[in-house]
């Protein structure tokens, strides 16, 4: 089994030699327009390699040969022929790949079909020393295929939220949507800068430079109506909320909001100057129209106060040369005739992360919206709420079939942008949800069903599990039988003597599974106290207690150095120290307390 993330559309095998990858190799690029960045990557991608680039004539696109450097002519072979390759024909961001034993010839109409034939390449030659001979076309589905970074609770240190951008590369990603928060580095509001944890003018300049080296396009992220407790929690703004209560929710009526919000996105727009969109946010804005000024300029009607604020960011934003984009839930419900008086220059984010019924509710959604001029974007999830708010790695049954159901209706309705949104938290005053790197299994999925619709997901699993971790998939059933999409989370910490690459992702998901299992037997102690107060001095019912209390206890004290080293390669130390301190809070709050008055220990 050949396994490739994502699978490629069209792939014709032929008889005969393939092409024999071991010994040195050079590369010939033709371009028609100087682009640097692909002379880079081959580079990359094979090191030592002799790197030669020429200027194509105008109107042939891209192309590039890898063969023999043991005097095998292969540039002068012919393009591949256009029948061979129909529904490749000029494809934005596809590319055409012949192997034959002299080596592997990459057609594409751009410079980014270019880069995404030479990952596949890559790829194939990671897997065997011998690639077969044969042909593929391969294009994506999606034109915009968005992962995301959450930067307002727990996140990856600088330097690895740069290195995954050539990860995100690998599987075709081509968009990043970031919500930066108080990590972007405000020049215009200082005050709002993070103090420890604020990403430095440098970095910041560093993660645009690799985005954009990896043909990544980021869509920066500025709330601008809800999620604004890093802004209203402080004294000089918290006025303009739209009550005392809501700590992260503005007052569209008064005009120091909005002066505050496009001061924001000013420099937000400003500081990203290749990204075509700004998201202005604007989810979940549960106060509106609860001031007496804002029920008194909008008549309490809560949509037309949305609206009327909205359309005054869509207005400044557009006139800036931005396309804005807002998430759809707070226009979920909103009268047409409310609805009518939105700036089309807007484009709804549709964000639905759960339930059986995605293709009605967003078909909908996206009829309503496009009915007046408006388009529309997807965002399923990789990882949200999901009813846990402590989750240590996505629930991925809900993952999983929300991905799925997403790819159908996207498909059927002709949506060009899926963002898999990868939440850290409900909000940035919350808990933590989990760690980013124990998301990969659902990002990669995302990845495979953006690019190829029509990509099978019952060999997901086996794929990823080749392609991230190095397990063939003919060992890891032989250790453990059968295993489905689903089941990924409940078998790497099973397969980990096996795992031949990112060992440490699978290390940290063995880890939540022990904090996990240990854990559990922490909610039975709680459940079985009442029997304490039931039979108060029995002998026997303290014993039970005191060998679930010990046996408890010395799980999680076996789990937490563990958590904490493992999370400190990832994360600066104190925010592993936060994430750990989330996960053991209650438990450390009942040894203090109930556990102590009623004289559990470890000895007796």
């Amino acid at each position: 089994m050949i396994s490739l993330i994502p699978q490629t559309k069209q792939w014709i095998m032929k008889e005969g030699a393939g092409f024999a990858s071991a010994g040195p190799l050079a590369a010939e690029l033709r371009l028609e327009r100087e682009d640097p960045r692909l002379e880079r990557q081959c580079h990359r991608l094979f090191p030592g390699v002799a790197v030669q680039v020429e200027t194509a004539s105008a109107g042939s696109g891209y192309s590039a040969r890898i063969g023999r450097t043991d005097g095998q002519d292969a540039g002068s072979r012919k393009p591949a022929d256009e029948q061979d390759w129909p529904m490749a024909a000029g494809k934005r961001e596809g590319y055409r790949l012949r192997i034959d034993e002299n080596g592997a010839a990459i057609w594409a109409p751009d410079a980014a079909g270019l880069f995404y034939g030479l990952q596949t390449f890559r790829q194939l030659m990671e897997q065997s020393d011998t690639m077969p001979a044969g042909t593929i076309a391969d294009w994506p589905d999606t034109a915009l295929r968005c992962m995301n970074y959450d930067l307002r609770q727990t996140y990856s240190k600088p330097e690895r939220l740069v290195a995954y951008l050539a990860d995100f590369a690998r599987y075709k990603v081509n968009g990043l949507l970031i919500e930066y928060e108080d990590k972007f580095p405000f020049e215009t509001y200082p005050e709002l800068v993070h103090p420890n944890h604020a990403l430095s003018r440098e970095q910041f300049e560093e993660l645009k430079r690799e985005a954009h080296e990896h043909f990544i396009e980021i869509i920066p992220l500025q709330q601008s109506f809800g999620h604004l407790e890093y802004v209203l929690r402080h004294d000089k703004y918290k006025h303009l909320r739209e009550t005392e209560k809501s700590l992260g929710e503005l007052c569209p009526s008064r005009e120091e909001s909005y002066g505050l919000v496009t001061g924001l996105l000013a420099e937000m727009m400003d500081r990203h100057p290749e990204s075509r969109y700004i998201h202005l946010g604007c989810d979940e804005v549960y106060s509106l129209c609860e001031c007496e000024m804002c029920r008194e300029q909008y008549d309490g009607v809560r949509e037309r106060a949305f609206i009327a604020f909205l359309n005054r960011l869509i207005a400044f934003t557009a006139d800036r040369g931005k396309t804005p984009i807002f998430w759809h839930d707070m226009l979920d419900k909103c009268p047409e005739e409310e609805l009518s008086r939105l700036d089309k220059r807007g484009i709804a984010m549709i964000w639905i992360y759960n339930g059986r019924n995605i293709d009605s509710e967003v078909s909908a959604l996206t009829l309503k919206f496009r009915k007046l001029g408006i388009e529309v974007m997807g965002a399923p999830a990789v990882r949200s709420f999901d009813w846990a708010e402590h989750q240590n790695y996505p629930v991925i049954v809900n993952r999983v079939d929300n991905l799925l159901q997403w790819t159908e209706t996207s498909e059927r309705l002709g949506i060009d942008c899926m963002v898999a949104t990868n939440w850290t938290g409900p909000f940035s005053l919350g808990m933590p949800y989990g760690v980013f790197e124990t998301t990969w299994y659902p990002m990669l999925l995302h990845a495979d069903l953006c690019w190829n619709r029509g990509s099978d997901p019952a060999t997901f699993i086996d794929r990823f599990l080749y392609q991230f971790h190095g397990i063939e998939p003919e060992v890891g059933h032989a250790k453990l039988g059968n295993y489905r999409i689903e089941d990924y989370y409940d078998i790497i910490w099973k397969l980990r003597d096996e795992v031949r690459l990112n060992r440490d992702y699978a290390e940290l998901i063995a880890i939540m599974h022990d904090y996990e299992k240990a854990t559990d037997r922490s909610r039975a102690i709680h459940k079985y106290l009442y029997r304490w107060e039931l039979f108060p001095g029995d002998a026997a019912e303290r014993r039970s207690l005191l060998n679930n209390y010990q046996r408890n206890h010395r799980g999680r004290e076996d789990v937490r150095p563990r958590m904490r080293a493992a999370l400190e390669r990832y994360q600066p130390s104190d925010m592993a120290a936060h994430f750990v301190s989330s996960r053991f809070y209650l438990h450390d709050y009942l040894e203090k307390t109930i556990y102590r008055e009623l004289g559990m220990n470890l000895e007796e």
